[in-house]
């Protein structure tokens, strides 16, 4: 018999990590390696912004799952901007994330990646939120693998 145990885990993410899957050589076990300098972004994300769901969809070919990341990066900042621009041109990205118990996960790979996406909004009030909302998106056949950061350089 197989007991799947209860967890006792905080919910909610507390990083972000995007990489353009181009720029990542290969995925071995609970390491991500890359050629030439250091890919990854870190995005500094609003607290309590970061927002993970994973549905599986059953297709006549198998099981598929639906990613959904969603945050927030509060501000306007000429730096983040070009970043953002950046990682919208690659397109396809791998994402790691943190969770609030310190352990991180992938999502994607090296034959499957995700979409990235950024809208701006200055807000029309003082008062209302001022930033970039990110979503990263799209249909794996895997779901997620534990993983370590920092990445490492072949």
């Amino acid at each position: 018999m197989t007991t799947i145990q209860k967890q006792i885990t905080l919910g909610g993410s507390i990083a972000l990590f995007v990489i353009p899957a181009s720029l990542v050589h290969s995925v071995l076990g609970e390491t991500i390696f890359y050629s030439g300098e250091d890919p990854t972004v870190e995005i500094e994300c609003a607290p309590e912004s970061i927002r993970h769901t994973c549905k599986t969809i059953q297709t006549r070919a198998g099981f598929l799952y639906e990613h959904t990341i969603t945050a927030f990066l509060a501000g306007l900042n000429p730096d983040s901007i070009t970043e953002l621009s950046k990682l919208n041109f690659y397109n396809n990205v791998l994402v790691v994330i943190k969770n609030s118990d310190g352990a991180c996960f992938l999502i994607g790979n090296t034959n499957e990646s995700l979409n990235f996406n950024f809208n701006f909004d200055s807000a029309a009030n003082p008062s209302d939120r001022n930033g970039s909302e990110l979503t990263i998106s799209g249909q794996l056949t895997t779901s997620f693998t534990f993983i370590q950061i920092p990445l490492v350089p072949v």
